[in-house]
């Protein structure tokens, strides 16, 4: 515990000289401004708005995850090519110090994003009622829907680096957006990049009192959304204790 709680003031130290909390703060701000700029400029209803903000965020999140994750990681790699973790006792304390802020920070992200907009967002546009499980459920959703991710991007940026964690994020986030097509139908439930979008969507349809039509995907959905996170909760652990520094070149 002692390790864990020295490991993580370390880790928000190196970050706090760098752009990574501005970035949680930017993102939020600028999603924001453009999510009510579109809801000024359309002529859709309140809840066709409402589900614009679940899917801009849910097909952003991909590449924003990868993104924030190599950030991470490239601290590390400056400091000494990893010497400095590698090094250390407790690897595992380590990597919970990094997820810890990563978990963290992006929470905060999505809570900042949907409270403003569910502030801003009625003095825009006319009859406009949100749910109040808007400021709440949605933002976990999306941000529980997206920790196998979390995991996943941060071992590959320490494998791989910048050039395929981040273009396995931006892949990641137009399979987000063609995954709630009807491309997706039937196979969106076992691809992780689709369970953000789809499980926000239902909890939206749920927040104003409309059944979703495919109740069996979205159990199937579920089902392996807890499988595989589960699966890479302990997986990843067991791969960064064995991790000798190494990383495909960018």
């Amino acid at each position: 515990m002692l390790n864990y709680v020295r490991y993580l003031k370390s880790d928000l130290y190196k970050l706090y000289h760098s752009s990574f909390f501005v970035i949680h703060l930017l993102i939020p701000t600028s999603g924001v401004a453009m999510l009510l700029l579109f809801a000024v400029i359309s002529n859709s209803d309140t809840p066709a708005k409402l589900a614009a903000f679940c899917q801009f965020i849910a097909i952003a999140f991909p590449f924003i995850i990868s993104m924030v994750c190599f950030m991470l990681v490239e601290q590390e790699a400056k400091a000494g090519h990893f010497q400095n973790i590698l090094c250390l006792p407790g690897r595992k304390a380590v990597l919970l110090s990094k997820l810890t802020i990563l978990l963290a920070s992006g929470l905060f992200s999505v809570l900042l994003t949907s409270t403003s907009f569910s502030i801003l967002f009625p003095l825009v546009s006319e009859a406009a009622e949100i749910p109040i499980g808007f400021y709440t459920l949605i933002p976990l959703v999306l941000w529980g829907s997206h920790l196998f991710l979390y995991c996943f991007h941060l071992l590959i940026a320490f494998r791989f680096g910048k050039n395929v964690g981040i273009g396995l994020g931006g892949l990641g986030s137009l399979l987000a957006a063609l995954l709630y097509t009807g491309l997706g139908s039937g196979l969106w439930f076992v691809v992780p990049y689709g369970w953000g979008i789809h499980f926000s969507m239902y909890a939206l349809q749920s927040l104003l009192g409309v059944i979703p039509s495919d109740l069996a995907e979205f159990r199937l959905g579920f089902v392996f959304s807890a499988l595989f996170t589960c699966a890479i909760i302990v997986t990843l652990p067991v791969w960064f204790s064995r991790y000798n520094g190494n990383r495909a070149s960018d």
